[in-house]
């Protein structure tokens, strides 16, 4: 009789234990509800209300909405269960009506469908100047982690746990948070105050009992840096186009500077035109030289007797 408790027993320990290690894991991180499962896990999502409802009802990451029928919102609870697959991951959108208030109360919940270690954030903000966490966590249950390691985008890689408190922070920089534990496969860094320098993709790393390690990617990004950068390029752009026009009207001024010292080359026609005329002018005026310019003495026929020539000859006779 008492082995057949004791096995009894076992048995129930051995279920109770199977289910915990296959059950998802639900995170609340700044109100928001993210929930962590393998594909084709059977899953609860859950929305809840402070207040009596009226009607709650589910819309799905690719818009299809799910009955508001046959739904337990008595008790400020509605639950619609599936069987995850890689379709539903995403964000969904949980709608609660009430009748107080007419307007309805939209919740929303992401979904992701991992491996067996994940990061619950994927992408972060963070605010300069301003610590910020970053979370990684096995998804079947509460599994301890060997180890819990992260790699920086810049820097030095590093392992972290519960004894690196905030008064004894990695690199003065990195510590472990108090509301965390290795134990039940939480694997998370708190970064007491962001740099530039800590933007970008951030690498976690976690050993389970099966001695693999697992990883996932967080990316990191500061609040107002693509405002940022968008206001230093267009401070350069009219930057440039400042500087451009100031060298223009330099150039422009000192060209016409040098146009008033020394005259431009149309001045300078102008009046070597007008020199010209005026040696014109002085040239008419005055006499020209005379010039010498043969004479030519033309004799009509005279007698025989009368010419030079024959007289020249009758005399040599």
């Amino acid at each position: 009789m008492f082995s057949a408790t004791l096995y009894v027993t076992v048995l129930t320990l051995n279920i109770f234990s199977l289910s915990l290690v296959n059950s998802f894991r639900i995170f609340r991180i700044n109100g928001k509800q993210t929930i962590l499962a393998f594909e084709n896990e059977n899953i609860n999502i859950q929305c809840e209300s402070e207040f009596p409802m009226t009607y709650c009802g589910f819309v799905h990451p690719t818009g299809k909405r799910f009955s508001f029928t046959d739904l337990s919102v008595n008790d400020g609870k509605c639950v619609q269960k599936i069987r995850a697959t890689k379709s539903d991951d995403g964000e969904w959108g949980c709608h609660i009506g009430r009748k107080s208030i007419r307007l309805e109360t939209i919740k929303k919940i992401q979904v992701r469908i991992v491996n067996q270690v994940a990061a619950v954030e994927p992408n972060v903000t963070a605010k300069l100047n301003k610590p910020i966490t970053l979370t990684c966590a096995t998804t079947k249950g509460l599994v301890p982690l060997s180890y819990c390691r992260f790699e920086p985008p810049n820097g030095r890689s590093f392992n972290i746990d519960s004894s690196v408190t905030s008064e004894r922070p990695i690199m003065d920089k990195y510590y472990y948070p108090s509301n965390s534990s290795l134990d039940r496969g939480d694997c998370v860094v708190t970064i007491n105050k962001v740099k530039y320098e800590d933007i970008g993709l951030w690498t976690c790393g976690a050993s389970l009992d099966d001695g693999k390690e697992y990883v996932d990617v967080i990316k990191l990004e500061v609040e107002g840096m693509h405002t940022m950068s968008t206001a230093s390029a267009t401070g350069v752009t009219l930057g440039g186009i400042l500087i451009a026009v100031a060298l223009g009207t330099l150039g422009y001024i000192a060209w016409k500077k040098r146009s008033f010292i020394t005259g431009t080359p149309n001045e300078q026609q102008e009046i070597e035109t007008h020199e010209m005329a005026e040696t014109g002018r002085e040239s008419s005026a005055s006499p020209r030289p005379g010039r010498m310019v043969p004479s030519v003495v033309i004799q009509s026929p005279s007698e025989p007797g009368t010419s030079p020539l024959m007289q020249r000859t009758e005399s040599s006779n």
